[in-house]
């Protein structure tokens, strides 16, 4: 049975268990090796079960109640948490053509790169495989900062004119 109700902070000296609405027994800081600590505990463990008690007839209770028309009908469809927009074909069908294209680019992409100079693909592989920096790059080759951001912005205009012209 969970409690509905918190023990006021003045009647915390002592703690009383009930069952079925009736008093069994109540325990007394002094008595039998119970401590003023083990009072206090069992006091806050009631409370965190009439907190959990009322979010739970806050949350599932009233709203799902609101969930149903008058009719008992579902108005799930118009519930955020109730709809499941993972069943929707319009949106399967759109994340299908994304992930088509996606490949399609991503095909584009392996293509063009395969038509880079081996500077050009050295270059981009320091730069998006191994994560490097424009100053890593550049003190790796011997060459400025301003070397390498010259020498990637000319192999991403290349790489997007050899992407429309295999389109």
């Amino acid at each position: 049975m969970t409690k509905k109700y918190k023990t006021s902070q003045k009647n915390r000296e002592s703690y009383i268990y009930y069952s079925g609405g009736k008093k069994i027994a109540t325990i007394v800081p002094g008595e039998n090796g119970v401590t003023e600590v083990d009072i206090e505990y069992l006091h806050s463990e009631d409370d965190q079960e009439v907190d959990e008690g009322r979010r739970y007839d806050y949350r599932i209770a009233c709203n799902l109640e609101s969930y149903v028309d008058e009719n008992g009908d579902s108005k799930a469809e118009h519930n955020k948490h109730l709809a499941d927009w993972d069943a929707d074909p319009f949106n399967e069908i759109l994340e299908m053509e994304n992930y088509e294209e996606k490949q399609k680019l991503i095909e584009q992409l392996h293509k063009a790169m395969d038509q880079l100079t081996d500077k050009q693909f050295r270059t981009i592989q320091k730069k998006f495989y191994d994560q490097k920096t424009n100053v890593e790059i550049a003190a790796e080759e011997g060459v400025t900062e301003a070397a390498i951001r010259n020498r990637l912005n000319k192999i991403y205009r290349r790489l997007e004119k050899l992407i429309r012209k295999g389109s």
